[in-house]
């Protein structure tokens, strides 16, 4: 299991240190999130192919079809609200934190009594978009708030050396095989756990799809689950969890390196540091040679402060000189400053 946590993290830094414009991470997420929701349809066995997860995830879904894909673009809010969760949320790690999800997912799918609702023991889960439903047990003497809230509570507090990524995969394991929604608890159970990743820094930006991690050993995963249950121990469990979200966070990392490497470093990370304006200055200077400011403010059709701003800015950061004095005064490009950016000046 540590191998699996360590290229996980390993994965994270990776994606720290490689820092992609938006314009590329975009894309990059985008593809992602939809290959989530095609992985959600494959996963509660209503399949929807990924053309159709894609204009789900971009919200182009046609009216006629809204009814009949609502489970998918309630998974879309879902997953927004865990896009824009931080600390400051008010919703801290709690069962009503995993309700509230639950409302969001069930939301004009199930009866209004459904939504969001805890069951008793004694009651049996709707098995509507749940596929773990065979898995679970029955616990009528069990107090789902009370037991929910100390996994929670452990996860945040506990002072054991269990790694973090090792409680999530407990608190998923209970949530299997206790169902503690009257609906809805394959999804709520997979989207709590993305959840509080996100917050202990372990799904950076929620970009680690985790609905195509377990859905690609699926199979695999439930019978580690019953092979757990029946020994009494989560460790085959908890491999398989570790497995599966370190070989993802592997492969998205390396995507990132890749394109990194491809199309920002070759440019010396331009984009990362310059405006457009600014970009179009070094490609005008490598082939110009020198600009003036007054060159510069007509080419860019902006005012005479906002070019000195835009110069002075380049200057500070060494990618252009200064030469001459006064009205004479002229910019260069610096192909040996000391950040070591002369490899943009490389086709």
């Amino acid at each position: 299991m540590l191998n699996y946590i360590v290229r996980y993290e390993i994965a994270i830094t990776d994606i720290k240190y490689n820092p992609i414009p938006e314009k590329y991470k975009s894309g990059i997420r985008e593809r992602l999130s939809s290959e989530d929701i095609q992985s959600l349809g494959e996963l509660v066995s209503y399949p929807i192919g990924y053309n159709k997860a894609l204009t789900i995830q971009r919200g182009q879904e046609m009216p006629s079809e809204k009814k009949k894909l609502k489970l998918f673009t309630n998974f879309r809010n879902a997953k927004d609200f865990i896009n824009s969760y931080s600390d400051t949320n008010s919703l801290k790690p709690s069962m009503e934190l995993a309700t509230h999800i639950n409302r969001l997912i069930t939301k004009d799918i199930a009866d209004d009594t459904e939504i969001g609702k805890l069951r008793t023991f004694s009651e049996k889960p709707n098995e509507i978009y749940d596929t773990w439903y065979k898995c679970r047990d029955f616990y009528p003497n069990l107090d789902p708030v009370m037991h929910f809230n100390e996994i929670f509570e452990w996860i945040q507090n506990g002072r054991d050396i269990n790694h973090k990524l090792i409680k999530i995969g407990v608190l998923l394991y209970e949530f299997i095989d206790k169902a503690p929604f009257a609906m809805g608890n394959q999804i709520t159970a997979i989207l709590t756990a993305e959840t509080i990743a996100k917050k202990y820094g372990y799904n950076p930006e929620n970009i680690f799809p985790m609905f195509k991690s377990i859905n690609n050993i699926s199979e695999d995963f439930t019978s580690a689950f019953g092979l757990s249950k029946g020994k009494l121990d989560l460790t085959t469990f908890l491999e398989a969890f570790l497995y599966t979200i370190s070989k993802t966070s592997v492969e998205i990392s390396n995507e990132i390196k890749d394109t990194y490497i491809k199309k920002v470093k070759k440019q010396g990370d331009l984009e990362l540091h310059l405006n457009p304006r600014q970009i179009k200055i070094i490609d005008y200077l490598t082939i110009n040679q020198k600009i003036t400011r007054s060159d510069f403010t007509k080419m860019m059709g902006v005012s005479f402060m906002t070019s000195y701003r835009d110069l002075q800015d380049m200057l500070e950061k060494k990618y252009i000189l200064q030469k001459g004095r006064g009205r004479g005064t002229f910019y260069i490009l610096n192909t040996t400053n000391a950040n070591d950016k002369d490899d943009i000046f490389v086709e």
